[in-house]
């Protein structure tokens, strides 16, 4: 569009009006929980949680990082992360 408006500018011609229609929007919210409106369709919890995901794994480029990403999600299915406590042993 913008490349017309521009050689449509060139030569004199009329411009079109640009307009932009979402496909929708996915938010994550907590653990295994997220919520989404699809062409005016509204998801939330595990349902939209799994479609976030589909569309994540969708849009990252390349197989391998597809792959990697899908194991690693699939690895956190079964072992939950780890959590770390970061001490200060130089306490006065």
């Amino acid at each position: 569009m913008l490349a017309r408006n521009i050689y449509a500018r060139l030569r004199g011609l009329p411009l079109r009006n640009f307009r932009f229609d979402s496909l929708g929007s996915l938010c994550v919210v907590g653990y295994h929980t997220a919520c989404a409106e699809i062409k005016g369709m509204r998801f939330s919890g595990l349902f939209a949680w799994f479609l976030w995901r589909a569309v994540y794994l969708s849009k990252l480029p390349g197989l391998e990082r597809k792959v990697r990403v899908l194991v690693d999600w699939l690895l956190e299915l079964f072992f939950p992360r780890d959590t770390v406590q970061t001490l200060d042993l130089d306490q006065h």
